[in-house]
């Protein structure tokens, strides 16, 4: 709701993508259309072939929008805010060591396992 309001007070027009219907935090004046769908890579991308705004603002939608954020980007979508390569480095695990590994920093050790045999 703040990045919504930093952009009125910008006089960006801004359409929101709401998948609860029952949040508190979703006033129906904040944005100047507001959608109450599923976040999917579908329905954002369809929403944002219909609507044809600026850009796509992810980071400040939690897990969901960080999921599609490489395939929005895949299909031209412009996404303002956080690179989705950023996102994509933050959020998988092994490019997220590597690059902790190509600067210096010291991890945990860790392993991906499978199946909970292979973890005993």
């Amino acid at each position: 709701v703040s990045c919504l309001r930093e952009l009125r007070n910008l006089n960006r027009k801004t359409i929101m993508i709401n998948y609860n219907p029952e949040t508190v935090s979703t006033d129906y004046d904040m944005s100047d259309r507001l959608y109450f769908e599923e976040i999917t890579f579908e329905v954002v991308m369809d929403i944002y072939d219909n609507e044809s705004p600026e850009g796509i603002i992810l980071s400040m939608g939690g897990q969901l929008p960080n999921n599609i954020a490489m395939n929005l980007h895949r299909q031209q979508a412009r996404i303002l805010g956080t690179s989705p390569e950023s996102v994509d480095g933050a959020e998988n695990r092994f490019k997220f060591s590597r690059m902790l590994d190509g600067i210096g920093i010291s991890q945990p050790r860790w392993k991906e396992l499978t199946n909970l045999k292979s973890a005993i």
